[in-house]
């Protein structure tokens, strides 16, 4: 009986230490930002129709492509609800009500996971493009490192100011992110 008990505390011991190390990196990216050099596209991933989220990264991807950060900006998601518009057509429609100018703007509107919202991109821009990938803090260390996997050629990454979130929603969008990139192991793995 000691045996099993040593067993199911050093189980226990290494899954807390793996989950400890997955919330150390979804807090890196949420917290660290790279120095970002000119890049062929920016990428804006998808939120729910409607919300803070989706327009705070599109308004987030318009103001890098203002500041001369890339060539082209990508919305992408897909429908979220029956009949309704896509995540992609709602930050297409916010940045152009936004800005005076008419910035080059790729709509991908397929996809409904962050894997797709980059595979489908990669399929539109190709993966020898450099990248800067917009979404919230929270989802930036699962949509680098599966970037990365995807073949891009340069990933950097910004985010909006996740200031229209409270405390309690904030903490639960990191722990929901910990078990998310545990979830895509295998893509990271695989790059499928």
């Amino acid at each position: 009986m000691h045996k099993v008990w040593r067993v199911i505390k050093w189980i226990i011991f290494c899954v807390g230490g793996l989950l400890a190390i997955d919330l150390a990196i979804v807090i890196f990216f949420g917290i660290y930002r790279p120095q970002i050099q000119p890049s062929d596209d920016i990428i804006v991933l998808g939120a729910a129709v409607n919300t803070p989220a989706a327009f705070n990264r599109s308004q987030q991807g318009l103001k890098l492509y203002e500041d001369g950060l890339a060539k082209a900006i990508v919305v992408s998601g897909g429908i979220d609800y029956p009949r309704g518009q896509s995540e992609a057509e709602y930050m297409k429609q916010a940045i152009l009500a936004n800005t005076a100018v008419n910035p080059p703007i790729i709509v991908e509107d397929k996809s409904y996971s962050t894997y797709e919202n980059l595979a489908n991109a990669r399929a539109l821009i190709g993966a020898n493009s450099s990248i800067i990938i917009v979404s919230d803090d929270y989802h930036l260390a699962r949509a680098v490192l599966l970037a990365e996997r995807l073949g891009f050629k340069k990933v950097y990454w910004s985010a909006p100011s996740s200031s229209y979130y409270s405390h309690d929603e904030l903490a639960y969008y990191y722990f929901r992110e910990v078990f998310a990139i545990i979830d895509y192991l295998p893509k990271f793995v695989t790059g499928r």
